[in-house]
């Protein structure tokens, strides 16, 4: 009998570290799954084999996962802050200032060593292209209205931090725990979610 308890106990531990394992992060109506954001996490791991990392410092295991999910969050809510604002960024745009980054590092030889330094999956070098442009937008804007230089970025980050408010934002416990007052993933249960305590 207690076998059969110790049996029923374990089954419920799995199902409730498991449940919504497939949802990564949700960001208001939009989810995105576990798996897209461990494809960044492959990709970022296989180019590190084609570079030479042995002078970078880079992030590892819990730590990488968490910094891919904050990305896809981040980039959803400067999507919907710039939506809001109605700040539009083209593809040209874009392209521009990829041109002006393959520059600054050297030429297009160069790019995936950058990318591996920075821990960003070639994939989402658009994404972060997007979150750049929008940034620095959203910073000439506020300074336009005549808010200081130096105090436009904590603007940006205030906007950010409330409109994750509005949306709501949900991460699975394998990334760590959300902060709504900073708008970002903390460290959090080290076994990811996988072990329930007891009521």
């Amino acid at each position: 009998m207690n076998k059969k308890i110790v049996s029923m106990f374990l089954a419920v531990l799995l199902v409730s570290g498991c449940g919504g394992m497939s949802t990564g992060v949700s960001i208001g109506d939009k989810e995105i799954k576990a798996s897209e954001i461990q494809k960044s996490v492959d990709e970022i791991l296989t180019a590190r084999n084609n570079v030479d990392t042995s002078q970078m410092q880079l992030v590892e295991g819990p730590e990488l996962l968490r910094t891919q999910a904050q990305f896809v969050i981040i980039s959803q809510l400067l999507d919907q802050i710039a939506l809001d604002k109605k700040l539009t960024v083209n593809q040209a745009d874009v392209g521009a200032r990829r041109a002006d980054i393959i520059n600054s590092i050297g030429g297009e030889n160069e790019l995936p060593k950058a990318l591996v330094g920075a821990s960003l999956a070639a994939s989402n070098f658009d994404a972060y292209l997007r979150i750049l442009i929008i940034s620095e937008r959203l910073n000439s804007n506020l300074v336009a209205t005549g808010i200081p230089r130096e105090q436009a970025t904590e603007e940006v980050t205030k906007l950010v931090t409330l409109a994750a408010s509005k949306l709501g934002v949900k991460v699975n416990a394998k990334y760590g725990k959300w902060n709504p007052a900073t708008a970002s993933i903390e460290v959090g249960d080290a076994t990811g979610g996988a072990v329930t305590p007891l009521p």
